[in-house]
């Protein structure tokens, strides 16, 4: 298992493991939910679409030629996550928190073919990626509630998040076809983590409806602001072992990158580790930054 999923794990155990005897009192409450969510992205999507970019101008069909699809931008995903909130007063509250954010491609969500030959078996290349970015908020909120009509609250939540784990990965591949029955190809793999101090705000507003005295369920909408830089990490080029590649192979240690790349023909603009930048590079933004829909539960012990 991913270590991002065993820490998400490990903070979900230890949320429901407060002493029992804290809850006597009626103070306590768990708070458990999930949906979709939206992210930004920041320099992903962009440092993405410069390979598929380069793919049409390094490897340019002559007249004739035919190039279909395209890159699909990611943004979307899922969040899961729960708090326990302490009551100060009746309509406020502080509490502790963690989830659990993940987006994610697959191959042939973004398939790309530059087809040299339409008419014939010709000269064929696929541009492919899947990429994932992941992260464990653990966060710290001020809680807020509000009786509108009997059995309903408006309720509101604002704070500090700590990202944990936050990591982005790339697999990117291009892969050729010819008459031959040669296909050599061309695997990029990117994976870089935040080892610094990954410090986002997240807020949400919600509506809440108690079924029992004890259980309430509720809807919510939480947005972020998560953005870093300087993650680091390691870029690898691997070729085929069989057909062989359709560059030469390196690797990269070092500093997440949204810049020129010297390592490939006409130095594309990408997002990739560079372990010698030359100049004022830009170190890339992976944005966490969006919005979340969630529903779930409201326990109070």
């Amino acid at each position: 298992m991913h270590k991002t999923r065993i820490r998400f794990i490990a903070l979900t155990v230890l949320l429901c493991l407060a002493p029992g005897g804290a809850f006597a009192d009626g103070k306590w409450s768990l708070k458990l939910q999930g949906g979709w969510a939206y992210i930004s992205g920041g320099d992903v999507n962009p440092g993405t679409q410069g390979f598929y970019d380069w793919g049409k101008t390094y490897f340019a069909p002559p007249e004739g030629g035919v190039i279909e699809g395209d890159f699909s931008p990611l943004h979307q995903g899922f969040e899961i996550g729960g708090d326990i909130i302490f009551q100060l007063t009746p309509a406020v509250g502080i509490g502790i928190g963690a989830g659990y954010l993940r987006m994610s491609s697959k191959y042939f969500d973004s398939l790309m073919r530059i087809n040299h030959d339409p008419a014939n078996i010709g000269l064929v290349y696929d541009f492919n990626e899947a990429t994932t970015l992941e992260a464990v908020p653990v966060r710290l909120s001020l809680f807020w509630s509000l009786p509108v009509i009997r059995k309903v609250d408006v309720t509101a939540n604002a704070g500090l998040s700590y990202y944990v784990g936050a990591r982005y990965r790339a697999d990117w591949l291009a892969l050729q076809f010819d008459m031959t029955g040669s296909h050599p190809f061309q695997k990029f793999l990117t994976t870089a983590g935040k080892e610094r101090f990954p410090l986002g705000l997240h807020g949400s507003l919600g509506i809440e409806y108690r079924m029992l005295r004890n259980l309430g369920i509720f809807v919510e909408a939480r947005g972020r602001y998560a953005r870093f830089r300087g993650l680091e990490g390691t870029t690898a080029s691997e070729a085929g072992e069989l057909g062989g590649g359709l560059l030469p192979e390196f690797t990269e240690n070092g500093t997440l990158f949204y810049d020129l790349t010297p390592n490939l023909p006409g130095e594309p603009r990408l997002i990739m580790v560079q372990s010698r930048p030359d100049g004022a590079l830009h170190r890339a933004v992976v944005d966490f930054s969006g919005l979340s829909l969630q529903t779930g539960f409201r326990i109070r012990l």
